[in-house]
């Protein structure tokens, strides 16, 4: 593949994230997808086949991009707490920090939430892809640390509660900036709610 025909791709697949997330995907058409991406309407029938088959290159593209962003650790041996305290607070900031100051999560955003509301087949590659493995990460940690099994129904709840106050700071960004009197979140928040997570995990240590 030619370095245009990779360029060309990639616009389509960053037009994807944009175009979908905010109008739905029976509300784009592949005529405006490839407009947004400044590209021949045809190429998105020779990258991708067809609309569907972009959308979910757009959903493998936040999947890998979330993972590698967030690159979970090698898990430590079973029985080293120290280890999996490490690993633990290690992960959870690396979420606070990719959440807070990632611009392309912003972008990633309204797509995602699209598929958590109706999910269908990009909803199952973002799981497979992304999401399952960073729970799961999170939840072998968390039983390490607790001498639990991590499929244990607790380890399971407690991992998508500390998930989903890391997100929040994604999801509900405007409301807290808007109490904080900012416009973005500046390094001193950062840290602060940095902080505020790892209290959050002092409950295992």
């Amino acid at each position: 593949m030619s370095q245009a025909s990779v360029e060309t791709r990639e616009r389509l697949v960053q037009a994807a994230i944009r175009q979908f997330g905010e109008r739905g995907y029976e509300g784009t058409t592949t005529r405006q997808l490839a407009e947004a991406a400044g590209a021949n309407i045809g190429s998105i029938a020779y990258h991708f086949t067809n609309k569907h088959g972009l959308y979910l290159a757009a959903a493998a593209h936040i999947a890998d991009e979330l993972k590698r962003r967030l690159a979970p650790p090698p898990l430590p041996a079973p029985t080293d707490r120290a280890g999996a305290l490490a690993a633990l607070r290690a992960l959870v900031a690396r979420m606070v920090h990719t959440f807070t100051e990632d611009d392309d999560c912003r972008q990633w955003l309204l797509l995602v939430i699209r598929e958590q509301v109706d999910p269908g087949e990009a909803f199952e590659l973002l799981q497979s892809r992304a999401f399952a493995p960073i729970q799961m990460t999170l939840s072998t940690l968390i039983a390490t640390l607790s001498g639990r099994h991590p499929d244990d129904r607790g380890v399971i709840l407690e991992t998508h509660t500390l998930v989903g106050q890391i997100i929040f700071f994604l999801v509900g960004r405007e409301p807290l900036l808007r109490r904080l009197g900012l416009s973005a979140y500046d390094p001193a928040t950062v840290t602060e709610i940095e902080a505020l997570m790892a209290a959050q995990l002092a409950r295992y240590g």
